[in-house]
């Protein structure tokens, strides 16, 4: 079940006001091990952020690759309001020992893949590194950014000429030889895909 967020109206935004496409791929990547949210404002976004930081018991958040605006946004929720130690990727870099355990790193990506879950960053290394260094990462893209599939994904390449790219599908995790499934062991332990209904940059 895909979680949705308040309309600002007392009410919940019903399945069928989200795009069937963007349904679809939230519901790829939760199958994936993503927790999964749609927000159709930054109110509900904040809300999200916050309710994923108490659950996973966060103290510090990591922000890498967010517009100055929504950091602000973020900062005045989740720092001023809520107590959180909020750091830029750039200044964390100093303490990543201390990242690998209570820490969430919100990053933007720059698409979704329908087809496979998939969240994709393109050529930034501040998003990568929050994706990659905290115990707990969340991608956030808006919901025109969810392409149908790697045909699409190979277009928006073509158009931008990143030098990289990375396509993250869920938590880290990985098996031995004898199938030992562990999670955490190259990335987060935990990672969450927000789309949004309204302009993140």
């Amino acid at each position: 079940m895909i979680k949705k967020s308040n309309n600002g109206h007392g009410g919940s935004i019903m399945d069928e006001m989200i795009k069937p496409g963007v349904k679809k791929f939230l519901e790829k990547c939760r199958d994936n091990g993503f927790q999964t949210s749609y927000a159709n404002n930054i109110d509900s976004l904040l809300s999200v952020l916050s309710g994923w930081a108490v659950n996973w018991g966060v103290k510090k958040i990591v922000l890498g690759g967010l517009s100055m605006g929504l950091a602000e946004k973020i900062r005045g929720e989740l720092a001023a309001k809520k107590g959180y130690e909020i750091l830029e990727i750039g200044e964390a870099l100093e303490g990543l020992e201390g990242l690998r355990t209570g820490s969430m790193g919100i990053f933007r990506a720059r698409a979704g893949v329908e087809e496979t879950g998939g969240l994709v960053v393109l050529d930034d290394w501040a998003s990568n590194l929050a994706s990659l260094i905290p115990a707990y990462a969340v991608g956030l893209i808006e919901e025109d950014e969810v392409l149908r599939d790697y045909w699409m994904l190979a277009g928006l390449i073509r158009q931008n000429r990143p030098g990289g790219l990375v396509i993250i599908s869920g938590p880290s995790s990985t098996s031995d030889i004898e199938l030992t499934h562990v999670v955490g062991v190259h990335g987060p332990v935990g990672a969450g895909c927000i789309v949004v209904g309204f302009e993140l940059d």
